[in-house]
């Protein structure tokens, strides 16, 4: 696999450079249409008035994400409603629809599909099982460490010491067992005790289902999610042990990101088959730590019962079940937030506050 992230550590000075050149020269190209271009990959279309928009104002949120004055780093939004792709469009360039697309964090929302999967199909018990049963190999001597259990992992509670500014990149590179790496760093409090968001968390999913699958995430994932879904055309980035990164590394095309989305907004249906069950897809994005809004590796609205897969640089799939909708944005994948401030969810809200039904 092409290892990418590595690109990540010079995010911040890349940032800083891009600011300072976005004001300078256009990046995009001129907003010709955003009505949804029938292709032969399962997506069913309808237009914005059928689906209860109100087209003016949907193109108003349109020609500001085209606009050269806002959202610089944008690259692409698509809107889903009542199950039909009513609208799409890619400011960078049209063929971006065909590319894929590294969603960042988003992959963490991916790997809690797959272990609801997994669950499901009884390959894990229960998600109060503890993560040594599965890898008691890559634990050290800490016993301590043997509480961790897989919701500690899936709600980010392990208390493990794993610095995303230092140790993403320490794992991404490691040449030994991932897992060993991951487990090697030090408790910083008592599992389940308190929230601390980082990379090496999901990594220790793909390792529970490599043991339960005897394979890789992504061979789960092909079997189960994407090859039922459709999704052909994508990269999940692997290290030298084989095990598939589960918290970053997953390159999808925008449509397919829009796909997982609107399978989650279906209870977990596709086609009329079930992916996923209705009980995990509650679980898994119901706010399992209040004050942080986040379920099993997805982001819980307050209010709303909305969720979102979130990955750096903006990478979001945003799902509205109250609006029966599906908001998909992609943006340049390694800019800093915090330098560019592009406010890209206010383009969500607007989207679905132009409903009108």
């Amino acid at each position: 696999m092409v290892k990418r992230l590595a690109v990540c550590i010079l995010a911040v000075l890349a940032a800083a450079t891009m600011a300072a050149c976005l004001v300078d020269e256009d990046v995009k190209v001129p907003l010709d249409t955003y009505v949804p271009e029938q292709l032969d990959d399962g997506w069913e279309l309808s237009t914005l008035e059928a689906e209860g928009f109100d087209p003016a104002a949907v193109d108003a949120v349109y020609r500001k994400f085209f606009s050269q004055d806002h959202y610089p780093t944008a690259h692409a939004m698509l809107v889903v409603r009542n199950g039909y792709l009513v609208a799409e469009a890619y400011c960078r360039d049209p063929a971006d629809r065909h590319n894929f697309h590294h969603i960042q964090s988003a992959t963490k929302s991916i790997t809690s599909i797959l272990t609801g999967i997994a669950v499901d199909k009884g390959l894990i018990e229960s998600v109060n099982q503890s993560v040594y049963e599965f890898i008691p190999q890559f634990f050290d001597e800490d016993e301590r460490k043997r509480s961790i259990t897989i919701r500690h992992v899936l709600t980010m509670q392990t208390g493990l010491n794993f610095d995303n500014d230092i140790h993403t990149a320490k794992l991404y590179h490691h040449s030994g067992s991932t897992l060993r790496y991951v487990l090697s760093r030090p408790l910083d409090f008592e599992p389940g005790s308190s929230f601390y968001y980082h990379d090496g968390n999901p990594q220790l999913m793909s390792g529970v289902i490599w043991a339960v699958t005897g394979g890789s995430l992504e061979d789960f994932a092909i079997s189960h999610l994407f090859d039922p879904l459709g999704i052909r055309h994508y990269r999940w980035e692997t290290p030298d042990d084989g095990m598939t990164f589960g918290a970053f590394g997953l390159w999808l095309c925008p449509r397919d990101m829009a796909k997982i989305g609107k399978m989650m907004l279906q209870t977990g249906l596709w086609d009329g088959k079930r992916i996923i069950s209705e009980e995990w897809i509650a679980e898994s994005t119901h706010m399992h730590v209040t004050g942080e809004g986040y379920g099993f590796y997805w982001w819980v609205a307050s209010f709303g019962g909305d969720y979102s897969a979130e990955g750096h640089g903006e990478q979001i799939i945003y799902v509205a079940p109250e609006e029966n909708a599906v908001v998909v944005l992609t943006a340049d994948s390694y800019s800093s937030d915090a330098a560019l401030s592009p406010g890209y969810r206010r383009l969500i809200h607007e989207v679905l506050a132009a409903i009108r039904d």
